[in-house]
C-alpha cells in the first residue's frame, strides 16, 4: 500500500469513526478507532506527529483551557481524544517533544491532565522516562512551558491554575486556611510576579486583594490564636469581613 492510498484509507477512518461515535454507536466507534491507532502506529513519525499536533490544536488550542475526556459534552464534539489515542498515540510524540523543549507540547501536557489523573501506571512510566520525580502536576507543565515562550495564553492557564489552588487552601474561610502563613505567603508572591507580566492584571485584582487580606490575618490570628476560640471568632472579634 503506497503513502497515498494508506493516506486515504486512514482518513477515511478517522472522518467514519467520528460520524459513527457522534452518532452514538459506541461499540462501532471503538473498533474503528482500534483500526485507525492500528494503522496509523505503523507510519513515520514526523506523520504521526503531524496527526497528534492537529487534533491537540484542535482540541486544546481553540479554549486554551484543561479538557476533561469524559461527559457527553466531549463526546458530542466533532473531534475528541479518547484514551485509546491518548496512550498510543499522543503520548509518544508528547514524551519526545517535552525531551526536545516544545513550548507548545508541553503546555498540552498540563493541559491533558485528566488523561493522566485516569491512568496511574501510563503516568508513572511517563515521569520516569522523563525524570520527574513525585507526582504529575499540571502546573510543573505550564510553569515550564511558560519558561520555555513568554506567551499570554500559558501565563493565563499558569495564573488560573495557581489560582485554583490558592482557592483550594482559604476556600473554609472563615473557618481556616488550610496551609501554614509562610506556604500561603509564598503562593501569594509566585502568583504576584506571574501576573506582572500579565496583560490582564486587572481582573485579578478582586481576588488577589481578597487573598491577600486572608493571608494578612491568618498570619495575625496564628500568633496570637491563645486570645481566641478559633479564626472565625478572631475575625468577629476584629470586625474583620472576609467573604
Amino acid at each position: 500500500m503506497d503513502d497515498t492510498t494508506t493516506h486515504s484509507k486512514l482518513t477515511d477512518i478517522w472522518e467514519k469513526y467520528n460520524q459513527v461515535r457522534v452518532a452514538g454507536d459506541k461499540k462501532s466507534a471503538n473498533k474503528l478507532l482500534v483500526d485507525y491507532i492500528g494503522l496509523l502506529k505503523k507510519q513515520d513519525e514526523k506523520d504521526i506527529k503531524i496527526f497528534v499536533d492537529n487534533i491537540c490544536s484542535l482540541t486544546l488550542d481553540t479554549d486554551d483551557k484543561i479538557i476533561y475526556n469524559n461527559g457527553t459534552e466531549v463526546s458530542d464534539k466533532d473531534v475528541r481524544i479518547q484514551h485509546p489515542l491518548f496512550k498510543e498515540i499522543i503520548l509518544p510524540i508528547l514524551k519526545n517533544q517535552y525531551k526536545k523543549g516544545s513550548a507548545k507540547h508541553i503546555k498540552w501536557i498540563g493541559q491533558l491532565e485528566q488523561f493522566f489523573y485516569s491512568d496511574n501506571a501510563i503516568t508513572n512510566t511517563f515521569l520516569k522516562e522523563l525524570n520527574i520525580v513525585g507526582h504529575f502536576e499540571t502546573r510543573h507543565f505550564f510553569e515550564k512551558s511558560f519558561a520555555l515562550d513568554n506567551n499570554q495564553k500559558i501565563l493565563n492557564l499558569l495564573l488560573n491554575r495557581i489560582a485554583q489552588e490558592i482557592n483550594y487552601y482559604t476556600h473554609e474561610v472563615p473557618i481556616g486556611v488550610l496551609v501554614d502563613p509562610e506556604v500561603l505567603d509564598k503562593e501569594l508572591l509566585i502568583f504576584r510576579q506571574y501576573l506582572q507580566q500579565s496583560d490582564t492584571k486587572n481582573i485579578w485584582e478582586v481576588v488577589l486583594t481578597e487573598w491577600e487580606l486572608i493571608a494578612k490575618h491568618w498570619t495575625i490570628y496564628l500568633a496570637t490564636q491563645d486570645k481566641y476560640d478559633n479564626f472565625q471568632n478572631y475575625l468577629t472579634t476584629n470586625g474583620i469581613q472576609l467573604d
